[in-house]
């Protein structure tokens, strides 16, 4: 009886391992495609971005740029955070992370103009963001992240 409960063992240890493999594939050919709609999108990004600036208007479009530029930026980071998540085989470092809602944030603070409360939200949120990214780096991960 132990001897086929040993081999039952064996097997599903043979069969997670050859799933996990199979899963482990699937998910960096996944990310390899989000990578490429993320290119497609930064080229459409950047196109609308020259088109705007290149206008006669474009000090009226001021604010208009202004988000262009800073979704192209987050476009930018989240195809960096592909990258690096095909270099480390689906894994993504947490500065990155940290990086990319601090854009969103500061994103989010050149949009809202007359909400007082979301901006003080905002500017809490991106201190708070600021303060965790330099203890991360000075106490939990020194040297590695960079």
């Amino acid at each position: 009886m132990k001897i086929k409960m040993k081999k039952l063992a064996e097997r599903f240890e043979q069969l997670a391992q050859m799933l996990a493999q199979f899963f482990s594939g699937l998910s960096v050919i996944v990310i390899a495609l989000l990578g490429l709609i993320l290119l497609v999108r930064i080229g459409l990004e950047l196109k609308v971005l020259v088109s705007l600036s290149l206008k006669l208007d474009a000090a009226n479009n001021f604010y208009l740029i202004m988000d262009k530029i800073v979704a192209f930026f987050i476009l930018f980071e989240f195809f960096a955070m592909i990258i690096s998540a095909l270099k480390n085989k689906g894994h993504v470092s947490i500065t990155l992370l940290m990086g990319l809602g601090l854009t969103a944030l500061l994103r989010n603070l050149l949009i809202i103009h007359d909400d007082y409360l979301d901006i003080i939200l905002n500017v809490v949120g991106i201190l708070l963001l600021v303060v965790g990214m330099a203890i991360y780096r000075h106490y939990v991960h020194q040297d590695s992240d960079q």
